[in-house]
């Protein structure tokens, strides 16, 4: 032995060599056995993890999509509503247009039966006056004739006549 810590003779190499050579078989060994399918199974890992993002991605975007034509339908559902609302509105007024027009035909009408009617009462009281008239006439025509006249006679049977028939008021 020289001297030193490490020396390097043929026994020294020859094990470093040998070392080294295990550590290679050792390394090919575990690379076949273990990091090959390590590798593999992070490959697949990694794979599956892309096509869940993919996957995700894709649900998004159909969520996203699916948003929109909620919103959309929920514009659509505010117009229709207000339309809805509108034509409520309209036939209402419409209604109420022709509850009033038929108010005001049921009124005219009866305005013109009463018209009517106060037409014909006008046409009785006249027929009515005038048969009174003529009774009058007939009763002062028999006193007359019945008693010789003369003009306080006459005056006479004016007033009696006047007053067998009350308080009657001549109107047109």
């Amino acid at each position: 032995m020289d001297g030193g810590i490490i020396s390097f003779d043929q026994q020294f190499l020859f094990g470093l060599g040998l070392q080294l050579l295990n550590t290679l078989i050792l390394f090919a060994g575990l690379s076949f056995l273990l990091f090959k399918p390590v590798r593999e199974f992070m490959e697949k890992r990694s794979e599956k993890i892309r096509l869940q993002l993919e996957q995700a991605k894709s649900e998004e975007q159909r969520v996203l999509e699916m948003k929109k034509e909620y919103e959309n339908k929920l514009g659509h559902i505010k117009e229709e509503s207000d339309e809805i609302l509108r034509e409520a509105r309209k036939k209402a007024q419409e209604k109420e247009n022709e509850i009033i027009e038929e108010a005001r035909k049921e009124a005219d009408s009866i305005k013109n039966r009463a018209l009517t009617d106060i037409e014909r009462e006008k046409v009785k009281i006249k027929d009515e006056m005038k048969k009174e008239m003529v009774e009058i006439a007939s009763m002062m025509a028999g006193k007359l004739i019945a008693s010789s006249i003369d003009e306080q006679k006459h005056s006479e049977l004016i007033d009696e006549v006047i007053s067998q028939m009350g308080d009657v008021s001549w109107h047109n």
